[in-house]
């Protein structure tokens, strides 16, 4: 049997998995709004008591949900148009965005603090069309990124879901 991740109450991490466990709760639903699997697997791949988020979050679940569906369908609509794209999602955490709109064709940057994408790695791998970045999103050379893309006319969105 996989050994589980332990993520400690009250630990910076712990604030990582609320979006993550509404978007696993809503999967599980039978007729669900928003169906991420890759939420699920994390879920199950985690030593840690839900019952203290089922008991207080149970509204504000509705939001992560809702989040996740207008972040989805904008991203989706952006690739239609550019199916080329390259995006960027600013303060990734445990976000599942990529596993939800790949066309097979988009290069995905997962940029957040070097702490949180060593977490991020062990639930997710590393994807061929996914480049993760350990820095903050404060970084010069964020702006240095966006400024690049600009010369060269390239469209360049950045998601800051989580931030």
């Amino acid at each position: 049997m996989e050994e589980k991740i332990r993520i400690e109450k009250g630990n910076i991490q712990e604030t990582l998995l609320l979006p993550l466990w509404g978007r696993a709760v809503e999967t599980q639903k039978d007729n669900p709004r928003l169906v991420d699997k890759k939420a699920v697997e994390i879920i199950d791949k985690l030593d840690y008591d839900f019952s203290d988020i089922a008991k207080t979050q149970s509204m504000s679940q509705h939001g992560w949900v809702a989040r996740s569906l207008h972040t989805d369908k904008t991203a989706l609509e952006f690739i239609k148009r550019h199916p080329k794209a390259t995006i960027v999602n600013i303060g990734c955490g445990l976000d599942t965005t990529f596993s939800r709109i790949d066309n097979g064709r988009i290069m995905f940057y997962e940029l957040d603090l070097s702490e949180v994408i060593e977490l991020r790695k062990c639930f997710l791998g590393l994807a061929t069309a996914v480049m993760v970045v350990a820095m903050s999103w404060f970084s010069p050379k964020v702006a240095a990124t966006s400024d690049q893309a600009a010369e060269e006319q390239k469209p360049l969105p950045r998601s800051l879901e989580a931030v």
